[in-house]
């Protein structure tokens, strides 16, 4: 990140190299993958369900952790500037989302459960593509068809690996012709994407676009685990970039947060404290709601509240935007 994290004068900035560098971890992970199946006999390969996502290792590092560290985040809300721009999002739609979030888990917790995973779907392919359009791709229709194709091709095989009992069994056979017509239409949409794009941002819809398809391809060969694995960490790599930019640069100017004020005596930069205060808080709350009855309902109603105000909190020209720049 060169030297703009460390420059206690300036604004902390993101430099766009860091969005593409979290994608290693798709060529990583395949090499990972083809070396199992054609040089050790797939031995990772039992060990590759959707078991391995409730290891405490990935349970403790990915998903709840950046969801909590964007707490800190959200704590900026209860400023007067935040409170009047956000108070229809805060004090209306997002208490909706959750009364009907609750609602359809407690009337049928299946159908709930659908909710909440395509919403999971949609809140990381929006991030993913408006980090595009913040690089510098083109909005536009062939944008929004490069945004539903992963989302609905995602969210038909995110549902049929964690619930598959979800789905008639009418509808059973029908998911992998699905998902080998989404992989295609997502290859030639990559390819209009990238020819359409200004150089800049040409890499970055590449990196994008190999994620989904070499998802689909661990889906085919079983290693389930790394296609969820591969979506997570980009995820969460690139959402605490944000939230450690936007938290250093709100505390150094615009020092109104208590909460803010209060972590000025823990003498760790904002890079190393945010990711650190998320894997002890979602530690806490996995701790506190496991066994009980409705501790995942819990989990679920946090994250929605999450996948909602982030939803808005990025956009262009909010508050939380003027203290984010990428160079």
């Amino acid at each position: 990140m060169e030297n703009k994290l460390s420059i206690n004068e300036a604004m902390m900035t993101m430099p766009r190299q860091l969005f593409l560098y979290a994608y290693l971890i798709v060529p990583f992970l395949l090499a990972v993958a083809l070396a199992d199946m054609f040089y050790f006999n797939s031995y990772l390969l039992p060990h590759m369900g959707v078991e391995a996502l409730f290891l405490l290792l990935y349970v403790f590092i990915f998903s709840l952790p950046h969801i909590i560290a964007s707490f800190f985040s959200f704590f900026s809300f209860f400023d007067t500037e935040y409170v009047r721009y956000y108070r229809k999002h805060l004090f209306l739609y997002l208490p909706l989302l959750l009364i009907g979030t609750a609602f359809l888990l407690y009337e049928n917790y299946v159908l709930g459960l659908v909710f909440f995973l395509v919403n999971d779907i949609w809140h990381g392919v929006r991030q993913k593509v408006g980090i595009a359009l913040i690089l510098g791709a083109k909005p536009g229709w062939l944008h929004r068809l490069w945004t539903l194709a992963p989302f609905v091709t995602a969210s038909i095989a995110y549902v049929y690996v964690i619930r598959p009992n979800a789905y008639p069994d009418i509808l059973l056979p029908y998911v992998s012709p699905a998902l080998f017509v989404g992989a295609i239409a997502m290859f030639v949409l990559m390819i209009a994407k990238i020819w359409t794009s200004p150089v800049t941002v040409r890499w970055y819809i590449f990196a994008v676009s190999m994620l989904f398809l070499v998802s689909y391809f661990f889906i085919l060969a079983g290693y389930i685990f790394f296609s969820i694995l591969l979506f997570r960490f980009v995820h969460d790599v690139s959402a605490f970039a944000f939230y450690v930019t936007h938290d250093y640069n709100r505390k150094k100017n615009a020092n109104k947060n208590f909460l803010y004020q209060l972590l000025t005596i823990v003498p760790l930069p904002f890079i190393i404290l945010t990711p650190v205060l998320g894997l002890l808080f979602a530690y806490l709350v996995r701790t506190v709601t496991d066994g009980i009855a409705i501790g995942y309902s819990i989990i679920i109603l946090i994250c929605m509240s999450h996948f909602y105000l982030e939803s808005v909190m990025w956009k262009r020209d909010t508050p939380h935007r003027k203290y984010v720049k990428v160079v």
